[in-house]
């Protein structure tokens, strides 16, 4: 299974047009971004990303940025995840997203043996991987 974590924001590649959102610690809101890059480089200390899901849809690759006092980064392959697991679609209503209808993600399903269940494979959710938005038909 194909998920990678990131040291540092600037792992991220810049110059990719990436559908998702950044979302800084001095803004109030995310800074949306349709197909359009982002570039990690310049963030110093203050101010940070709070958050960010981004999919690059060209390369197959979602990433997925979380500070909690560090950053915990994470580069997804739908690619090579595909191969290895079961995976479905969800859409969930977006918070602060201006010109979002829905938040697209992909859930990665393993099987695992359980204990519970005499020792069968059941599928556990191991991740929810975020691969774009849906648009607002006037926003699109």
């Amino acid at each position: 299974m194909k998920i990678e974590k990131l040291n540092e924001l600037k792992d991220i590649p810049a110059g990719v047009a990436f559908d998702g959102y950044v979302w800084m610690s001095d803004k109030k809101k995310p800074e949306v971004l349709k197909g359009e890059p982002f570039y990690f480089f310049d963030i110093e200390q203050n101010p940070f990303v709070i958050e960010a899901l981004l999919y690059d849809a060209g390369n197959g690759v979602s990433y997925h940025v979380k500070h909690t006092g560090e950053y915990h980064i994470y580069k997804y392959d739908f690619k090579n995840l595909e191969n290895a697991a079961e995976m479905d679609t969800v859409s969930y209503l977006p918070h602060c997203l201006e010109g979002v209808a829905k938040c697209k993600f992909k859930r990665l399903w393993v099987p695992e043996e359980d204990p519970y269940c005499e020792g069968m494979e059941v599928l556990t959710m191991k991740a929810l991987i975020f691969c774009g938005f849906e648009y607002n038909k006037n926003d699109a």
